[in-house]
């Protein structure tokens, strides 16, 4: 009988299921009918929570579950409580004076008259029906913290519980109470890292010109290592992020924090979403292999693995670049409800290294909707491809609005299986929110280019403006054509809460910021820049370089 008990627990061991109530219901089932004909076994709530309450006697109020109930074939017995169920405890009764003292209970002949049955009428009624004849009461406590507990009769003609029964018991309820702690660990690990995930995720969507609505989604019962961002970029464009970390539990969580961190400093460095993803990949190798344990040769989970899409919107032209780490996707809905998914090219998950990272860039038109999935999901259901037909069945609903399609989306996941989502509508700045001139590459513009910012400001009733910008504008594309030949190009955007002054010409030389000496003529236009605007820095493009700064429109 031992020996078959053993073997059944071996086996459970193998089992790695974070579920309290199926490690409970396999327990159970080990003891049917090798130790007793009917099982019951009671958690903590705490339990279920991933908590443990303190060592020692289980004393004031702590609510108790019904985890498991298992009986003999043919038993037909009715449980006292329901699977999920709280479990009550009465007071002098043979369970409360276990989980009181932590002493398991041999009750060897059961029977209606005994007078504790009077204070828990549930399971004397169980009890009487059963014709259960024996019990033994056994706390599970490992290293002095209460778990749970666990009740085991005889009925009908199976002779009664000694104390050899009694000691197998023990010996069965202390291996239960070990795997339960490991699930319950296991479970604290997921909860502490769900916390911690939530604690490094931005708490508030920002509100940018570039997008209508925004609402994000990351799993509650994920991996931790799922994140979103909306990063403000140069020129009222937006970088939209959605990954995952591979891994669980809260080394994911903080794997995922630097990830989350190393992007959204290279999508401020205003590289392409392409350039982002094949330097985050080189990041993840690195850090990868600054935590492997030593003697082994894998990298680690947390970096390697793990699935990205970025996806940068501009505003002004309605254009879309993206690019990808594994299976992570974006869909598309336009104004009148079109559903479409963008072929990105695509790319092995992060940490993989030898390929290049390939952009997609694609127009749509303003009032689209943004449907970022981190993918990343270890989905094994068979209806996986019904999964993706309900989502897009979701999606082609006429009238899309951005947080019906998040929760629609969340309702039609697989369960257990959903991935970090972000979904955002798209705007476009108005064409007089946009001011455009091309100067020749004759630095007598200079004055024209003055002139022309001046007069936009007042258009925009700006003219608080006029006096600093008109000194942006004069350094910058005085820069521009003192260093790169060409046209160039001066562009002002009024933007929300922001005036954008861009230059562009044909040099990929960036200006170069300095502290001049007091003997120095010059090289004091740049520092000067920096002291009147609050944020500047450069771009590059295909064709040369954009030299940009931000001012405060006042308020």
């Amino acid at each position: 009988m031992v020996a078959c008990i053993h073997s059944k627990l071996e086996h459970l061991a193998t089992d790695t299921s974070p579920d309290v109530f199926r490690t409970a219901q396999k327990l159970a089932e080990a003891a049917v009918p090798e130790l007793a004909d009917i099982v019951a076994v009671e958690v903590l709530e705490l339990t279920l929570r991933g908590e443990a309450l303190p060592p020692g006697a289980l004393c004031g109020k702590s609510p108790l579950r019904r985890a498991a109930f298992q009986s003999l074939r043919g038993a037909r017995a009715r449980p006292a409580y329901a699977v999920g169920d709280v479990s009550q405890i009465p007071p002098a009764t043979p369970y409360r004076q276990s989980l009181t003292d932590l002493c398991p209970r041999l009750i060897r002949d059961l029977n209606q008259d005994s007078r504790w049955l009077a204070h828990d009428p549930m399971r004397a009624r169980v009890i009487g029906e059963a014709r259960a004849h024996s019990l033994m009461v056994i706390p599970l406590v490992v290293q002095g913290v209460v778990l749970g507990l666990v009740a085991l009769y005889r009925r009908a003609d199976s002779t009664p519980f000694d104390v050899g029964d009694l000691q197998a018991a023990a010996r069965f309820a202390d291996r239960a109470a070990l795997r339960l702690d490991i699930v319950r660990r296991h479970i604290q690990d997921r909860v502490c890292a769900r916390r911690l995930q939530r604690a490094l995720l931005p708490e508030v969507l920002p509100s940018l010109s570039a997008l209508d609505a925004a609402h994000s989604y990351v799993p509650v019962e994920g991996s931790g290592g799922e994140w979103f961002d909306i990063i403000p970029l140069s020129g009222a464009r937006v970088a939209l992020v959605v990954g995952v970390a591979e891994g669980q539990g809260a080394d994911t969580a903080v794997g995922m924090s630097q990830l989350r961190a190393v992007i959204v400093t290279l999508a401020l460095s205003d590289l392409g979403p392409d350039d982002i993803l094949s330097r985050l990949d080189e990041v993840a190798i690195r850090l990868a292999r600054e935590h492997v344990a030593p003697g082994r040769q894998a990298f680690g989970l947390k970096y390697v693995g793990s699935s990205c899409i970025c996806v940068v919107y501009d505003p002004v032209t309605g254009h879309c670049s993206m690019a990808r780490a594994g299976d992570s996707h974006l869909v598309v809905i336009s104004p009148d409800g079109i559903v479409s998914a963008p072929g990105l090219a695509s790319h092995p998950p992060l940490g993989a290294g030898g390929q290049p990272f390939e952009a997609t860039e694609i127009d749509i038109p303003p009032g689209s909707i943004l449907l970022l999935n981190s993918g990343g999901s270890d989905d094994p259901l068979p209806d996986a491809q019904a999964t993706t037909e309900r989502v897009h069945a979701v999606l082609s609903r006429p009238g899309p609005d951005a947080q019906e399609i998040l929760e629609g989306v969340r309702r039609v996941m697989s369960p257990g299986h959903g991935p970090a989502l972000l979904v955002t509508r798209t705007r476009a700045l108005e064409s007089e929110n946009v001011a455009t001139r091309t100067l020749p590459p004759d630095i007598a513009a200079v004055a024209d280019a003055r002139t022309w910012a001046r007069r936009q400001l007042a258009a925009w009733m700006l003219e608080e403006l006029a006096y600093t910008t008109t000194l942006v504008v004069s350094e910058l594309v005085t820069n521009a054509m003192r260093y790169s030949t060409g046209p160039v190009e001066l562009r002002l955007i009024n933007d929300d809460r922001t005036l954008i002054c861009e230059v562009s010409d044909t040099s990929s030389a960036a200006p170069h910021l300095r502290k001049p000496r007091l003997a120095d003529e010059g090289g004091r236009g740049l520092s000067i820049v920096t002291q009147l605007t609050q944020h500047q820095g450069t771009r590059y493009t295909a064709s040369g370089k954009t030299v940009w700064t931000e001012q405060s429109r006042p308020t």
